[in-house]
């Protein structure tokens, strides 16, 4: 018997170690084969997007420079020999076009003029000369004073088209150059000359390089650029791979490295997990030839073992003999007639106690579980946690995929929340998509720890069907004896307190003293507010906007107001935030549209052409009905659409962008315009604007407060308007607060600005005695300051 024992566990053990080594080698062997193709294919891809910025540059130089050679003061500053002048001028071309250098020479290659590093070089430049001689423009890369430059040249030619001297601008070859360059693409870069003499490193962000043994290996494998090689340099190894610093011009080269030991990382943690596994399955083997054997040689000790239970009374142990002899034959009558009593005895209990779907105990067998821990925890002064999980979207996951994918990912959610907690801690299934844990002795630090370690497992996402489905789940967190004593008490204040972390977008929140009171304030705030829009109770304020090119006002934004009976003066985001999370947002939204679209008719008929705004929310755009609704309200005042913008929100389009762009659409067929507010403060997507239909940006008031002397708000406000006008979009500012700030927004071509600067909000019934004393003021015509940029 011993014998056969070895034999069998010998057999398990010989099975998984060959299984285990020949699939790790191959996994090894195919991941550093797959990885040294990828970074081949990453090197080529970074050549080609090095050589297009290059281009880019180069172009954006020479489109200055034809700048520069047009200008008359440059002309004659040239013709006059006037060296101060040439220089101010071609210092104030450049400066825009992210040139280290910019020289102005003369036919013999004389510096007449120069700016940036080219102060450093000597006074004739004939590499120069020789880059730029035959051409009109050209490209090249020179060395001086103990540097490399990249240049591009343009000829300077008077009448007849005789050439007079060159404009050339450019950019160091040095290890800066060489670090900003790696830093944005990923790979490490290296500036080469003499790679047909005598090799010269101009600039690396890569030390301990050896350039002949690189050439060497390069032209082994083939002198095309594009060809790889592989090379240490140092204790590592890199692909290495180069290409023509100036296109159709070998002597100068850019060498980009990547690093093999960088991208083999990942794989070797794979490789440890994989021995992991492979012991652990070693381990299993050994265990079932263990058990195996057991089964083999004890049947007789079981059948005796099972007579002594059923003799005992225990019926709730089968016998677990699988032979098909007599023995096995009376071991399925003992089973039989234990499953019966078994089967009736288990079904009773587990229906009462268990969710069928998860296994996991019910709502009724959690709160007995509760207030046996809260009692054992008064009597040693322990703390008890409960923690409520929200899976967050199971909701529309349902919707989408159907209840039986649904089903299946709330059994893997309930398996990982049941392995994430200890055995003496409970975890239950409340309802939907509702979990309980109960942390029996641990306090707020350990509830806290092991909420993140549950959001993190369920963020990594669930995979149903080939179908990986990642959770937006919430905690909320009530502890005894802090947040209370009676069970049902403490749970109520955790789901209180996962709601909460719904509604503030946090993925945790423990309960506070009062929130069950907020709670309540809300629902009697929601209540409140539905009455109030049927009773037109809202009061309708009025942001003016202020047309930048004329001076005039053109337009207002739509604001909602609420003097609660109770509680008095309502923030707009407490009764707009609460109809949004409880889905009577359309209600406020139509309110809004109506009062507003009511007072500009009478704008119109008062003879002030001025367009109104109103802010859309996400649950307005999934309405395909909104469009009519606004065509219908439009037509029984008689307005024009021109006079109505819809403003929204990036978030908003989160949701469903493919119908929220169908609405806005709609909306813009109508005549409506659209306008996106708070534009790059949330979720941002060139390719999603580009597809919206759209007619202005609004810019948000964070990027505008501190305009003109925030050096960063300013940069940003002036590629956003650079990228709205050449999408074709007019822009808004909003947050102006200062005459500055006005006046750097019309010196860069914002359309229209609003801010309190301007005015505050205010009630709809002063809004044109405003407006008519704004214009007889003067101030409806003034004249904005052209300001210089910052």
């Amino acid at each position: 018997m011993r014998s056969l024992r070895l034999k069998i566990l010998a057999l398990a053990a010989l099975l998984v170690v060959l299984t285990q080594v020949g699939t790790i080698g191959a996994l090894l062997f195919t991941a550093s084969h797959e990885v040294e193709q990828r970074i081949r294919s990453d090197l080529a891809t970074a050549g080609t997007v090095l050589d297009r910025a290059m281009k880019l540059h180069s172009d954006r130089l020479r489109e200055a420079m034809g700048d520069l050679a047009r200008n008359p003061e440059f002309l004659r500053a040239d013709a006059m020999g006037n060296r101060p002048l040439l220089a101010r001028e071609l210092l104030r071309s450049m400066a825009q076009a992210d040139a280290d250098l910019a020289v102005v020479l003369d036919p013999d290659g004389r510096v007449l003029a120069a700016t940036g590093s080219a102060l450093r070089l000597p006074e004739r430049l004939p590499d120069v000369v020789q880059i730029a001689a035959g051409h009109h423009s050209a490209r090249g890369v020179f060395e001086a004073a103990g540097a490399t430059y990249h240049v591009t040249t343009l000829a300077l030619r008077g009448p007849g088209g005789r050439p007079f001297g060159w404009l050339a601008a450019g950019f160091a070859l040095d290890d800066a150059r060489a670090g900003r360059i790696a830093a944005f693409g990923g790979q490490d870069i290296a500036f080469v000359t003499g790679w047909g003499s005598s090799l010269r490193l101009a600039g690396t962000s890569l030390q301990g390089i050896d350039l002949d043994q690189i050439r060497t290996q390069l032209a082994a494998a083939g002198a095309a650029t594009g060809t790889t090689v592989e090379a240490r340099i140092g204790d590592s190894s890199y692909i290495v791979a180069h290409k023509a610093l100036v296109p159709g011009k070998t002597d100068a080269q850019i060498l980009l490295f990547q690093s093999m030991e960088q991208a083999l990382a990942p794989y070797r943690v794979l490789r440890w997990s994989a021995l992991g596994v492979g012991l652990v399955a070693l381990l299993a083997a050994l265990v079932g030839g263990a058990v195996v054997t057991r089964a083999i040689t004890h049947p007789v000790q079981e059948l005796a073992g099972a007579a002594k239970r059923i003799s005992g009374g225990d019926y709730s142990r089968p016998v677990e003999i699988a032979a098909g002899d007599e023995l096995g034959m009376l071991a399925g009558a003992f089973n039989t007639m234990q499953a019966g009593i078994a089967e009736r005895e288990a079904r009773i209990t587990y229906q009462a106690q268990f969710d069928p779907l998860t296994g996991l105990p019910n709502r009724l067998l959690a709160l007995e579980q509760l207030e046996k821990a809260v009692a054992g925890a008064q009597a040693a002064a322990a703390p008890v946690s409960l923690l409520v999980i929200d899976l967050g979207n199971f909701a529309s996951i349902a919707a989408t995929l159907g209840h039986e994918i649904a089903d299946a990912l709330l059994s893997q959610a309930a398996e990982r929340l049941r392995a994430s907690a200890d055995a003496r801690h409970t975890v239950a299934r409340l309802e939907g998509d509702e979990f309980l844990i109960i942390l029996d002795g641990l306090g707020l630090d350990a509830a806290r720890e092991l909420a993140e370690d549950l959001l993190r497992l369920l963020s990594v996402g669930l995979s149903v069907r080939e179908v990986n489905i990642s959770l937006d789940a919430a905690v909320g967190i009530a502890l005894f004896p802090e947040h209370g004593a009676d069970p049902a008490q403490l749970l109520l204040r955790a789901s209180v307190a996962r709601s909460d972390a719904r509604n503030a977008q946090e993925p945790i929140h423990v309960y506070q003293d009062g929130q069950e009171e907020r709670r309540v304030r809300q629902l009697t705030v929601l209540g409140d507010l539905r009455r109030a829009v049927r009773h037109d109770e809202l009061k309708l304020y009025l942001q003016p906007k202020l047309s930048l090119t004329d001076g005039r006002v053109c337009g207002a934004e739509a604001l909602a107001r609420w003097d609660h009976p109770t509680f008095g003066w309502l923030p707009p985001d407490e009764f707009i935030g609460v109809a949004e999370q409880f889905g009577s947002i359309s209600l406020v939204t139509h309110w809004a549209l109506t009062a507003a679209v009511r007072e500009c008719r009478l704008w119109v008929e008062d003879g002030l052409d001025i367009s109104v705004s109103v802010n859309l929310s996400g649950r307005d755009l999934l309405d395909q009905n909104l469009p009519v609704f606004i065509l219908q309200l439009l037509r029984d005042h008689d307005l024009a659409p021109r006079y109505l913008t819809v403003e929204i929100t990036e978030e908003a389009l989160v949701r469903d962008f493919a119908r929220a762009t169908l609405v806005l659409q709609c909306l813009r067929d109508l005549g409506v315009r659209v306008s996106i507010d708070d534009f790059g403060t949330k979720y941002s997507s060139l390719v999603q604007l580009k597809r919206l239909p759209v007619d202005e940006l609004k810019i948000d008031r964070s990027f505008v407060m501190e305009l003109p002397q925030d050096r960063d708000d300013a940069a940003i406000v002036r590629s956003t308007l650079d990228l709205a006008h050449r999408l074709g979009l007019e822009v808004v500012a909003e947050g102006v607060e200062s005459a500055a700030a006005l006046d750097w927004l019309a010196a860069h071509g914002c359309e229209r600005a609003q801010g309190f600067y301007i005015s505050r909000p205010m009630p709809a019934e002063s809004f044109g005695a405003w407006v008519r004393r704004y214009a007889g003021n003067g101030q409806a015509t003034r004249q904005v300051t052209q300001a210089e940029a910052v």
